[in-house]
């Protein structure tokens, strides 16, 4: 059943129907997120294939925790990107689940990873301003 403040779940109507300004923005930050995590897909499948190798990016010197999140973003953001793009709720589940174990590995990781912390920290604000988002267009709706 559909909820009528959730902004993913809602049915847009006509193709010409405007939707109110939060929603609207919920939207467009999706897909400004899905095209973020198409980015880090290809900086993940770099990393594996060794593109730009170098001592500091070798896959292979990574520690496990480390190597298990860049596998982990290969292969699960492109999916959640799709989802995020279509506007699918299925997409926002599966983003925040990855973005989830992103971060529990990431903040993890041994050796203190810096460059993994860094993207713990971006995950968890970009959670966060969705839960921003999503909040707004949830009381928009009950106006």
């Amino acid at each position: 059943m559909s909820s009528p403040y959730d902004p993913i779940d809602t049915t847009i109507g006509l193709a010409g129907a405007e939707l109110p300004p939060w929603q609207r923005r919920v939207v467009l930050y999706l897909r400004v997120l899905a095209g973020f995590l198409l980015l880090k897909t290809i900086y993940s499948w770099t990393l594996i294939c060794g593109v730009w190798d170098g001592t500091t990016s070798r896959f292979e010197m990574l520690s496990l925790a480390a190597q298990a999140a860049v596998i982990w973003a290969a292969i699960m953001n492109p999916v959640a990107a799709v989802g995020l793009w279509l506007g699918a709720s299925w997409g926002v589940v599966l983003w925040l689940v990855t973005a989830m174990v992103q971060i529990l590995i990431n903040a993890s990781a041994p050796e203190g990873v810096g460059r993994l912390f860094i993207v713990a920290a971006v995950e968890t604000v970009l959670v966060a301003i969705y839960a921003f988002l999503t909040y707004k267009a949830a009381r928009e709706s009950e106006d």
